[in-house]
């Protein structure tokens, strides 16, 4: 290995470095495959300088230090691994109301394709402060009855947005209202439907 540095405008240094075959090889067989190759070099060059050793260690010893190097990087890549697996998100613990909602949802026959069950749970969680679970759940029955209906009677439809907009648009509003159809009325004497 024969280092040439050199310096750039920033102040600092640029090391170029050759290696042998074996030596790349090892590198490249330990390497964390998020990382390139030089910030992995980088890292190991850190490591070597953090840990205080005499020169006679280091010359004497330079193939168990490259061991230990690598046993030290092995473990690093084991943290970075746990560290990555803790990030991944388990699957939310399902209330039942939302599963029956979810599934009453679901059972429309015109709706979007995209659903995100996950975001729906978060929407549904802010939606329970405005209404009771049972009276989501009834909204979304009777959306799921409404697009049906138009289906079955061939009425044009806009299909269900996903659950988690239909909660967050607060559009289970509409079918919570009471609404009442008025018989015909009689104004004048003449029978008005309406």
């Amino acid at each position: 290995m024969a280092p040439e540095v050199t310096s750039s405008p920033d102040s600092s240094m640029v090391i170029k470095l050759t290696l042998d075959a074996f030596t790349a090889e090892k590198l490249l067989v330990t390497k964390p495959r998020t990382l390139p190759a030089a910030t992995f070099c980088a890292l190991l060059i850190e490591q070597a300088l953090d840990k205080p050793t005499t020169l006679a260690e280091r010359t004497e010893g330079s193939e168990a230090s490259t061991s230990s190097l690598l046993d030290n990087t092995n473990k690093e890549k084991q943290s970075i691994k746990a560290v990555s697996a803790k990030k991944k998100r388990g699957r939310p613990a399902y209330s039942e109301e939302f599963k029956a909602f979810w599934n009453v949802y679901q059972s429309a026959s015109h709706k979007a394709t995209s659903q995100s069950k996950n975001k729906a749970f978060e929407q549904w969680k802010v939606a329970l402060q405005e209404e009771s679970p049972e009276r989501l759940s009834e909204a979304a029955r009777r959306a799921v009855e409404a697009i049906n209906r138009a289906l079955t009677n061939e009425e044009w439809c806009a299909p269900l947005p996903d659950a988690f907009r239909w909660l967050r648009d607060e559009r289970y509003a509409v079918f919570l209202e009471n609404h009442q159809t008025s018989g015909p009325r009689v104004i004048d004497g003449i029978t008005v439907i309406d």
